[in-house]
């Protein structure tokens, strides 16, 4: 599994930070890191609780990575289409031709160019869509338009191309189209999407009462069980994982209310554009087209907005469905033994005991220290709703944090806030807050070092810029760079069966009785040798010999020249008596350059 393989790399990781800061991971630290000698807080493949919550982490970013991927790849493919569909009339010969014939083909391919924008983007199921588009545009563009398009440069041509889809898109959802094209629920099955909102908050429920089961159970034994003891390390390890598991459901319900309610809002935005344009136009022959011609492109616009959440929201039942089962396979379970026997306070006790050689030590003087600090005090009633709702570290207790060794306690908010270095932290109790406030720099350090100690709080307390070198983001891109590598084996028979075969056997006598002529007959000759000069016995020798140097020149002229050629011919040898010899001399002068 992909999540296991990060957990463990993150672990190995947290090993080697820790040893360069000089951060001592002893025990209950180490079990942190998945060492346990009990086992009480391994799940059944063996994990610690820790090393589950960071499965649950990376599973989590895994697959909003893997999802993220693919939308990027899905752009890409769309920006792929249309750069293929702008260049015939990003050509540089497009509108160069002066002719009727060369105009027309020209407005075919710009008239093809807009129906390869539009036409991903209304319903595929209408058969004549391509006409449709193919009328829209023709409504606003014309062969008189060409020589003007043809005369811009290619980053404006493109420009106004995107512009004449948006306008043709927009036409086409408002003239002769079924209400599929106009409205997103025909291209998406929306009560899927409210059926897994609903699911999301049927789990969100079931996590928040075992939190506050969990939550009871620290409680109640907080008070008479130190925090190094076994039973307390799993509370407070089983009580992370549930917090991180109810903060994944929160975060993946509150995206897909977000969503729908973005993808509502459009559809609303997009009647109320239809209703105006209706009005607009109504049954007027004609309208001006500065006046429609807006709101027509503002209508494709929005639809197209539409489409990109839809394929948003397409990709959340996959990040859904994968963090889901990861949560299902590892959610701890209370024992019963470990429950509160009554309806507890979900406030951490005035007086639970404490791990005192962590963190800073109490001042004699809370007021005095207080005062030193700069902090604010904030009242309940007087604090702002964007910082309740944006407090530092995630809104848990830091001071249980690092005295209850690495307990998660949600702040209360009813005792008050502080403001430190444009922060807001709250407490679990008021006498949490006062040792808080009287030392804030002192436990923000204290809590540095408890996280690297407990791991899988980073992500909780939301301190992941302050562990860049322990990013997950980071760490997946390693692990999925490294080969993976598995260990094979093999196995033979531990005795095998001695074969005893000969396979130069032969069955035939007429055969050995050749084999023996042959060794009869071979055994009578003799070998016989000798050397002579000319023989290939004769000792090798070789020569090497320097060729001359091969010199050329050449002229810019190359020319040749033949000389006459001169011949001979004597005539009268033969013949009647009173034939007379002669002598015939030819000279030929033939191949000199003036005879080409």
């Amino acid at each position: 599994m992909a999540e296991l393989r990060v957990a463990k790399a993150f672990i190995r990781r947290v090993a080697v930070y820790a040893e360069e800061h000089a951060i001592d991971l002893a025990a209950p630290s180490s079990e942190a890191l998945g060492v346990r000698d009990s086992n009480k807080g391994v799940s059944q493949d063996g994990t610690s609780t820790a090393l589950r919550i960071i499965k649950l982490q990376a599973c989590f970013a895994l697959t909003q990575r893997s999802t993220k991927q693919q939308a990027q790849r899905e752009v890409e493919r769309q920006q792929v289409a249309a750069a293929t569909a702008l260049q015939p009339v990003l050509a540089a010969s497009f509108g160069q031709a002066d002719t009727a014939i060369a105009r027309q083909h020209d407005l075919c391919k710009v008239s093809d160019c807009i129906a390869a924008f539009v036409l991903p983007h209304i319903s595929p199921s209408s058969a004549n869509a391509h006409e449709r588009v193919q009328n829209s545009f023709a409504s606003i563009f014309s062969a008189a338009s060409l020589p003007r398009l043809a005369s811009l440069s290619k980053l404006e041509r493109e420009v106004e191309l995107k512009h004449l889809a948006d306008i043709t898109l927009g036409i086409c959802l408002f003239s002769n189209c079924s209400p599929e094209d106009v409205s997103v629920e025909g291209r998406m099955d929306l009560e899927s999407y409210l059926q897994l909102l609903e699911d999301a908050k049927q789990r969100c429920t079931l996590l928040q009462r075992a939190l506050q089961d969990y939550t009871d159970a620290v409680v109640h034994r907080g008070s008479s069980e130190a925090p190094q003891e076994t039973i307390m390390l799993q509370l407070s390890e089983e009580l992370a994982y549930v917090h991180q598991a109810y903060a994944l459901c929160q975060a993946m319900r509150d995206h897909l209310v977000a969503a729908l309610g973005r993808i509502g809002q459009h559809h609303r935005e997009q009647e109320q554009g239809l209703s105006e344009l209706q009005g607009l136009i109504g049954a007027a022959l004609a309208v001006p087209k500065d006046v429609v011609q807006p709101a027509f492109e503002a209508l494709g616009r929005r639809h197209l907005v539409m489409l990109a959440e839809q394929q948003q929201l397409q990709l959340q039942p996959a990040l859904i469905a994968a963090v889901t089962r990861c949560i299902d396979a590892d959610t701890p379970q209370l024992a019963q033994e470990l429950a509160a026997p009554g309806a507890a306070s979900s406030i951490m006790p005035l007086a639970p005991i404490m791990d005192d050689s962590k963190g800073p030590s109490d001042p004699s003087d809370l007021a005095a220290a207080e005062a030193a600090s700069g902090v604010v005090r904030i009242a309940a009633s007087d604090a702002p709703e964007s910082a309740v709702s944006h407090l530092s570290l995630a809104g848990f207790c830091p001071v249980s944090f690092v005295k209850r060794s690495g307990l998660l306690m949600k702040v209360d908010a009813t005792v008050g806030f502080v403001r430190y270095e444009d922060q807001h932290f709250g407490c679990a109790n008021k006498e949490f807050l006062d040792w808080f406030a009287a030392s804030p720099q002192e436990y923000m350090d204290a809590v540095m070092s408890q996280a690297v100690q407990h791991p899988a709080c980073i992500a909780l307390l939301n301190l992941q810029s302050c562990f860049r070198d322990l990013s997950l983001d980071k760490l997946i891109e390693a692990v999925e760079a490294e080969p993976e590598t598995l260990n094979g084996a093999c196995q033979t028979e531990l005795h095998p069966i001695a074969k005893h075969i000969d396979y130069r056997y032969e069955w035939n006598e007429w055969e050995h009785r050749r084999k023996a002529l042959n060794m009869v007959n071979l055994r009578q000759k003799r070998t016989h040798g000798s050397q002579t000069i000319l023989s290939h016995f004769r000792r090798e020798n070789a020569t090497q010999v320097w060729l001359p140097k091969g010199v050329a020149s050449q002229t810019h002229v190359n020319k040749g020249q033949s000389m006459p050629r001169k011949l001979r011919h004597i005539a009268g040898l033969r013949g009647a008596p009173g034939v007379q010899m002669n002598v015939l001399n030819l000279e030929l002068d033939l191949g000199q350059p003036y005879h080409r």
